[in-house]
């Protein structure tokens, strides 16, 4: 059995070289998409957080206006 044929120092190189770029470009590409799904997340998150701040500010102006009708309708109760 020939040392070169199995353990071919220059092909060993070759391989660990390859396999070194891809351990570096997988942890480029996982952290790259990692950071864009965590701020794409929080866009969503804050336009969901405005969406539900305007409805509740909505709500608190219908609240106040249904108790001012609430007022006049009390006062139009006890003047007739």
């Amino acid at each position: 059995m020939e040392a070169n044929a199995v353990f071919d120092p220059i092909e060993v190189g070759k391989n660990i070289s390859n396999l070194g770029f891809m351990i570096v470009a997988t942890a480029i590409y996982l952290s790259t998409s990692a950071g864009i799904i965590f701020f794409f997340i929080r866009w969503v998150v804050r336009i969901m957080d405005n969406i539900i701040n305007k409805q509740q500010g909505i709500l608190e102006e219908i609240l106040s206006i249904q108790k001012d009708q609430t007022r006049m309708l009390e006062r139009l109760r006890v003047k007739s």
